[in-house]
């Protein structure tokens, strides 16, 4: 068979052979990528992007045969296991610049352009970005389960429906607060 190359996330590659992955489900490959991203100063990524850009990863790698569904089928929070390598593939790395926000640049790098008081506050706006952004993967984690719970065991809906909608407005106030950030560091970065 003729070898074609499969070209990858390099950062997504090093999270599934650092974690040695073998069984995974699709969020927690996005949640280990996302963490990995706020390690890397890439904070300011929407999740619902990382989310998209991990699936279709995924997508591409099962096309190809390096990785498979598992036999029980779920709805939500689908085991997908990955496969050796198939020997037709040829890895190619690339860097991938979601959401405009290059995943290999340090804010360091955009900071030392700015002084005094502007480079102060474009740091406590990138550490409150990365604060945010791990409390918004706990409490979207915190409804994901709520969910997960009432749909495994239904008489426990009336007791489960309290804490599951006030870790919705909880989700929802975090990522509130992460785009009010967001949007202060973008005007900050446009003077």
């Amino acid at each position: 068979m003729k070898k074609r190359n499969f070209v990858i996330d390099r950062m997504l590659y090093e999270v599934i052979s650092e974690n040695q992955l073998s069984s995974f489900t699709t969020i927690m490959l996005r949640d280990l990528y996302a963490q990995r991203l706020v390690t890397e100063g890439a904070s300011m990524i929407p999740l619902s992007k990382v989310r998209l850009h991990v699936y279709e990863h995924l997508r591409r790698m099962i096309k190809a045969g390096w990785a498979k569904a598992d036999i029980e089928k779920k709805e939500r929070n689908q085991a997908y296991h990955l496969l050796e390598l198939p020997e037709h593939l040829t890895l190619q790395f690339v860097t991938h610049n979601l959401g405009g926000v290059n995943v290999r640049t340090p804010p360091t790098c955009l900071e030392s352009s700015f002084t005094g008081d502007a480079a102060r506050y474009l740091s406590v706006l990138h550490s409150q970005l990365k604060e945010l952004e791990l409390d918004m993967l706990a409490a979207m984690g915190e409804v994901e389960r709520y969910k997960i719970l009432i749909k495994e065991m239904p008489d426990l809906t009336n007791r489960l429906q309290k804490p599951y909608q006030s870790a919705k407005e909880q989700s929802s106030k975090l990522v509130g607060h992460f785009r009010a950030v967001e949007n202060a560091l973008v005007l900050l970065q446009a003077n």
